[in-house]
């Protein structure tokens, strides 16, 4: 049994990637974590960051009320939700990217037109080095955290992670 040393799935003996998140397992050796901060997030799990509550729309939504929520409840981004299943994620990145200054103009199509489809998720058991990893090599700000059914529970950004590293510099 190969256990992968970002998101402890166990995989099949010989296996060249991970099942679960296809990082490669044939050539990689973990450099030992020298330092507390370094061990803490190899050890630690994204529920301890204690992620927030979901914002969540619908994909019918207007990208209008959408950018009023966004801004109302101060966030960075909502998750798009049909009967419970996470469809996307609309973020301040996708805002910029994708309306910029034509946001008035495309006020009233729903936000399905401009959401980030299936995006990227962890569960809360992932280890938070593997959500800063993934974070850096997909330029996410935001991941949706999910249950064990698919189910949208929260989201952690990296506003999370900076909060958690500085308390983990101010502890060493």
């Amino acid at each position: 049994m190969t256990i992968c040393p970002y998101c402890d799935h166990r995989n099949i003996p010989g296996a060249d990637v991970c099942e679960r998140c296809a990082h490669s397992l044939t050539s990689f050796h973990p450099p030992t974590p020298t330092t507390d901060v370094e061990r803490s997030l190899l050890r630690d799990r994204i529920r301890v960051l204690d992620p927030r509550s979901p914002i969540v729309v619908e994909p019918c939504t207007t990208v209008r009320h959408v950018l009023r929520t966004m801004v109302d409840y101060k966030i960075g981004c909502v998750l798009v939700v049909r009967d419970s299943q996470l469809l996307g994620i609309f973020s301040e990145k996708d805002a910029l990217r994708k309306l910029n200054d034509a946001a008035r103009e495309l006020g009233d199509r729903p936000i399905s037109d401009f959401m980030t489809a299936q995006p990227e998720t962890l569960d809360l058991d992932a280890k938070i080095a593997f959500a800063v990893q993934r974070m850096d090599l997909g330029g996410y700000r935001h991941i949706p955290i999910v249950d064990e059914s698919q189910h949208a529970t929260g989201v952690i950004s990296v506003r999370d992670i900076l909060r958690y590293l500085t308390e983990r510099m101010t502890v060493a």
